[in-house]
């Protein structure tokens, strides 16, 4: 089995600031290790300041100088472009989302710096010697016919079906209560969590009971309690790649009520219990209500599975065999 040294480059990274943040790509370079790939990490705290690039822009280079690396993997368009500021070595693009779709207003409009996002991306894709997309529409968006659709993978063995009051209990939540989840950032404007908040006060009349589970900043090994002790896991952005915590839901056959946004309705696929919905609270709040009433578990961890780590794993190492320099 051929073996790969790679650098990741990404400003994505769980830190001991945020241990959630960007786990999904740390868990994703995890599962490749089996597979004969050793990584080393250049993590850019871009939500730090932006300068931070920059630096990473030098630090690559004295990395590359200290040793030999097959690849770059760069996880998201600006990290991207760190990677890129050299030649010398290969570079694996894994574009997000919203670097490809533009960060979007709560008013549907894409925000200038989404625009540049966008625009940026469009030109560094064109730059590297692949790209990875985590759907249909982003590979549409860049008009890329190269770029590769791999959604993120879900970890099946981490991510699967507990007792809930079990896990209310580890998290001290009321048994009694019906919990809609939400493990998003409310202040993005783009995960239209005032939509789902106004879905949730509709809901409310005929679930005196129900209220929003905020998860913020929980390590990644937390989250499948989380996922098993709410009753449904609800979704009203206005641009996604692949999400990652509908794929989660899935696997823990936790109810998904979402948009058709991204890639969503492959995600659900005809899953009982597990809806599409309009982008409008009536809407979200009468699936709340239904799947809160029906009170059962899905079976979406059947049709998820094909998304399981290792298969996405085999695709990622398939692309490094395609351009690693040996």
């Amino acid at each position: 089995m051929p073996s790969y040294r790679v650098l990741v480059v990404t400003n994505l990274w769980p830190s001991d600031v945020d241990p959630g943040y960007g786990s999904f790509v740390q868990a994703q370079m995890e599962s490749l290790r089996p597979l004969g790939v050793e990584f080393d990490v250049l993590f850019i705290q871009g939500r730090s300041s932006r300068w931070n690039y920059a630096r990473a822009a030098a630090d690559l280079r004295r990395r590359l100088k200290a040793k030999p690396y097959d690849l770059i993997h760069a996880h998201f368009g600006l990290s991207g472009w760190v990677a890129r500021c050299q030649f010398r070595v290969p570079v694996v693009l894994s574009f997000m989302g919203d670097d490809v779709l533009g960060r979007f207003k709560r008013n549907g409009r894409i925000s200038i710096y989404g625009r540049f996002l966008q625009a940026s991306s469009f030109l560094l894709a064109r730059l590297v010697s692949a790209v990875i997309v985590k759907s249909r529409e982003m590979k549409s968006k860049l008009n890329l016919a190269s770029a590769r659709v791999i959604p993120n993978g879900v970890d099946l063995n981490l991510f699967h079906p507990m007792d809930r009051d079990a896990a209310r209990r580890t998290l001290g939540l009321d048994l009694h209560k019906k919990f809609v989840l939400f493990p998003y950032n409310p202040n993005e404007e783009r995960k239209r969590f005032d939509l789902i908040e106004a879905a949730v006060v509709l809901a409310r009349e005929s679930i005196p009971e129900l209220e929003i589970l905020h998860v913020r900043g929980v390590p990644g090994d937390r989250m499948p309690l989380y996922m098993n002790a709410a009753d449904v896991l609800v979704l009203a952005s206005l641009a996604e790649g692949s999400p990652n915590a509908v794929k989660e839901a899935m696997a823990a056959n936790l109810p998904v009520v979402t948009v058709n946004v991204g890639d969503t309705a492959d995600l659900i696929g005809a899953t009982e219990g597990c809806h599409l919905v309009p982008r409008e609270a009536q809407a979200i709040a009468a699936r709340i209500v239904e799947v809160c009433r029906r009170g059962t578990r899905t079976r979406g961890r059947e049709w998820i599975a094909r998304l399981s780590m290792e298969n996405v794993a085999a695709q990622i190492v398939g692309i490094y065999a395609q351009v690693a320099r040996h």
